[in-house]
Parts: C-alpha cells; sequence; structure tokens
C-alpha cells in the first residue's frame, strides 16, 4: 500500500535530497536546457497515464531537482492534503520547495510539523535545512545550536561549511579555522569518489583559511 511505499522511499530519503539538492551552481558541460525538460515531460507523461503516488512524488522530486519549485510545493502541498498528511518524506520535500522560494518561515513550519508528527524520523538533510532556515530568518542563535548539533554526528562537508561560515560572520574565526581544517582533514582521507562530490566545499574550505590567515 501507500505506507509500505513511503517506507521505503524514506529509507533512501538523503540519497533523494542530494539527488534533488538545491543547485548552486549549473552542473556540467554535459547539461542542456533539453535535459530537465525531457525529464519533466516524461514524468507528466506517466502522471497523466497513472495518476498514482508514485507518479506524483517522482513529478515533484523532478520538479524540485531542476528547479521549479513553485510546481514542487504545489505538487508537495496536494500530497500533504491527501492520503500522505504529515508523511515526512512529503513535508521535507514541501520544506525544501519553501526554501528555495525564499519562503523561509513557511519552510520553517512545515520542518516543525515533520518533527511534531514524527519524532523518530532522523535526516541528516532535513537537520540542516532546519538550520539553514533559522540562519535565514535571522534566528542565529537557534541557527548556532542546530549546526553544533548537526556537526556533531554527521559528515556532511555543507553542514561543517555552513557553520563555520556562521561563525565567521559572527567574529568567531578561530573556530571556524577549526572546523575547516578538521574537514579538510577528514576530505583528504575520505574515497576520492567522495571527494570529488564535495569539491566545492573542499574550495570553500581553503579559501576561507586562506582568508582568515591573512
Amino acid at each position: 500500500g501507500a505506507g509500505a511505499l513511503l517506507y521505503l522511499l524514506l529509507m533512501a530519503w538523503d540519497a533523494l535530497l542530494h539527488w534533488a539538492r538545491v543547485p548552486s551552481r549549473p552542473t556540467g558541460e554535459g547539461a542542456t536546457a533539453q535535459d530537465p525538460e525531457r525529464e519533466l515531460h516524461q514524468r507528466r507523461a506517466s502522471l497523466a497515464v497513472s495518476d498514482n503516488l508514485l507518479n506524483r512524488l517522482a513529478l515533484a522530486l523532478a520538479c524540485l531537482k531542476h528547479g521549479r519549485h513553485r510546481e514542487s510545493a504545489e505538487l508537495f502541498e496536494s500530497l500533504d492534503a491527501g492520503e500522505c498528511h504529515d508523511d515526512p518524506l512529503v513535508l521535507l520535500g514541501l520544506a525544501r520547495s519553501q526554501f528555495c522560494l525564499e519562503q523561509f518561515q513557511a519552510a520553517r513550519t512545515s520542518l516543525d510539523r515533520l518533527i511534531a508528527a514524527n519524532p523518530k524520523f532522523r535526516s541528516e538533510a532535513g537537520h540542516l535545512l532546519y538550520a539553514r532556515s533559522l540562519e535565514a530568518l535571522g534566528e542565529v542563535q537557534d541557527a548556532l545550536h542546530e549546526y553544533e548539533t548537526l556537526t556533531s554526528y554527521s559528515r556532511v562537508p555543507e553542514a561543517h561549511c555552513r557553520y563555520a561560515l556562521l561563525l565567521t560572520s559572527l567574529g568567531r574565526p578561530s573556530e571556524a579555522k577549526v572546523l575547516y581544517q578538521a574537514l579538510l582533514h577528514a576530505l583528504r582521507r575520505a574515497p576520492r569518489q567522495y571527494a570529488r562530490l564535495n569539491h566545492q566545499w573542499i574550495a570553500l574550505a581553503e579559501r576561507e583559511i586562506a582568508a582568515l590567515a591573512a
């Protein structure tokens, strides 16, 4: 049933969010403007043939992946209004869509709902999104607490870099430098493929260390 399907999808939710992450730059020379249109067309066609939970969720994730954040938000809202009400997968997708639309308070509200309705649910990607939402809302002390908690168990380089950037902005450069150095040390010992996937955070950490030393 729908519950079993969503449970299986939740097992790979952080991987799905990485796949549908907020893009920070073009995906490379091989990516063309037609690529997202082709995938979105296929997802919409599948939904037109069979309007079911999996096809709606697949289209919502594809929209999120390709920057169609308003459409993805509407799709996740529709899922939340129906049989997937308060489902963590749907609320997390909705929150990410809202964050991308710079609806930071709405994103926080969606994440608060997720936590209240699913107290045992854990997601590093969701925790990072919550910290970023608090930071965007200017709730700096709460954001610091969330980043500190997150980086105590998560190895996600983005989380460590964003925590360090916030510390620097608050006049705590020595603490930020320690974070950057620890991150670079860990990434140098990581598999080469993992380091390649996180090259933007390696570059940021190296750049920030150089700036702090200047």
